[in-house]
């Protein structure tokens, strides 16, 4: 889930926090039949895409923060590194509705459908978004090849 927050909130530490709180709240209400891990991934995109459209009303512009890589770089994982940092690079310069689709299809494996329900738009439009911003991360990664 950090990663999700990381990647599409200006506040990630703070909606880490509150995705946590309202699992907390919502687990007496939990389902003991369902597994937890999408359940949790549910409650995290859908108060993702809420905060989202909150701040789109108000009228201000989400940023996604810088967040360098602090640990110790071991020789063999360099390249791998360098290889993320690139595709973090290309994702912060896909339009955010883009972006959105992309890390939640493609990073956490969220299925067409309930992207089109939590955003509430039509699944063609998911499709879209995701075919542009596919197209547009594959020209950015392209150029610093």
């Amino acid at each position: 889930m950090w990663p999700l927050c990381r990647r599409l909130s200006s506040e990630p530490r703070d909606d880490y926090q509150a995705i946590w709180e309202k699992v907390f709240k919502a687990l007496p209400d939990a389902d003991g039949g369902r597994p937890l891990g999408p359940w949790i991934g549910t409650i995290a995109r859908r108060h993702l895409i809420d905060r989202h459209r909150r701040t789109r009303v108000r009228g201000d512009v989400l940023e996604l923060a810088d967040h360098a890589i602090s640990e110790p770089i071991a020789p063999a994982a360099i390249d791998r590194k360098a290889r993320h940092a690139l595709l973090e690079r290309a994702l912060k310069r896909l339009p955010e509705a883009q972006l959105r689709v992309v890390v939640l299809h493609h990073i956490q494996g969220t299925p067409l459908d309930d992207l089109a329900r939590d955003e509430g738009v039509a699944v063609g439009t998911i499709k879209s978004r995701l075919h542009r911003g596919r197209a547009r991360l594959a020209q950015l990664l392209v150029r610093h090849a």
